[in-house]
């Protein structure tokens, strides 16, 4: 039986009258906060030339980023995944600024396969970026941001899941590409066996197997390790400055999730008692590299619809 012609792909969605203007209104909500917060508002086009979409902090996006020929030129564009890697190259070029740039962006997406089962293809991204400040009062403004953020639809219980990807740059950085791929898969699986088997060429890999948990517990255990010691400091310094209630604070010193690019601390927000990831984001100094101006940076991104239907 031929598939109707007015049946949306699987993935994509659309929103009728009620929840539009609930998205809308959401959108108003989010912009006007970061408007207080000396936050300047871009508006990136829907398509650019792939190979811009895809360099540096977007080289893992390729395989997300939907492609089309461009007919004036001949050359392959794609349709945007994420709007980071377009803030990057417009804080690089477009704007070109000597001091600090914080930009924050929304508007839709479209990724080749959901990021989760359950996630849509077509999300409203919603994003705030600070770059040019490599110091950690950067990641206290674009956490606390974010908080402030969730806490414009939601007073639930939260969960804020802390990481550190530049430690764990430094604890893999011996092996090969190989053991690497083999060793991020163990962290990400919480393999302990798979990790057991990796201790010979990194032996302070042992003490990832338990550094995930409450977060003042996991600090505690690890923090007076001497290579853990500045990541866990780092932490606790951007833990302490923020002003947050209703939170439940974790920490996973072995998340991998953005390893090729994240250099920094990194976290994510979740509804705790739903078990569901709202906002994610991180540190990724050298953002801009690969469009010719290697900057500081640090941001986070959230689904707008999936923060709209917290009220439901």
């Amino acid at each position: 039986m031929a598939r109707p012609s007015w049946i949306l792909p699987d993935g994509l969605e659309e929103c009728l009258p009620d929840e539009a203007w609930a998205i809308e209104d959401g959108r108003r909500l989010c912009l006007d906060l970061y408007r207080q917060k000396n936050f300047g508002l871009i508006m990136p086009p829907m398509l650019e030339y792939f190979d811009s979409l895809t360099s540096g902090v977007g080289h893992d996006l390729a395989d997300q980023t939907m492609v089309v020929t461009d007919r004036l030129s001949g050359q392959l564009m794609g349709i945007r995944a994420d709007m980071t890697p377009q803030a990057a190259r417009i804080d690089a070029h477009s704007l070109n600024e000597s001091g600090i740039t914080r930009l924050c962006y929304c508007g839709s997406v479209l990724r080749a396969m959901p990021l989760s089962g359950d996630s849509s293809r077509s999300p409203v991204q919603l994003g705030a970026e600070v770059f040019g400040e490599p110091g950690l009062h950067a990641d206290a403004e674009v956490i606390q941001l974010a908080l402030d953020t969730v806490r414009l639809f939601t007073d639930e219980p939260l969960l804020v899941d802390f990481g550190h990807a530049g430690l764990l740059k430094e604890l893999l950085a011996s092996l090969g590409p190989e053991l690497q791929l083999k060793a991020l898969d163990a962290l990400a699986r919480k393999d302990v066996d798979a990790i057991d088997g990796l201790e010979a060429a990194v032996p302070k890999l042992a003490l990832l197997k338990g550094a995930y948990g409450e977060l003042k517990s996991v600090l505690e255990l690890v923090g007076c390790e001497q290579s853990f010691a500045s990541a866990c400091d780092d932490i606790r310094s951007v833990r302490e400055s923020l002003d947050a209630e209703s939170m439940f604070w974790y920490c996973d010193l072995g998340e991998t999730h953005g390893y090729n690019y994240h250099t920094g601390i990194v976290f994510g927000v979740y509804a705790l008692e739903r078990d569901q990831l709202l906002v994610r984001g991180g540190r990724y100094d050298h953002v801009g590299e690969s469009f010719g101006r290697a900057r500081a940076a640090t941001g986070f991104s959230a689904d707008l619809k999936t923060l709209v239907r917290l009220a439901n």
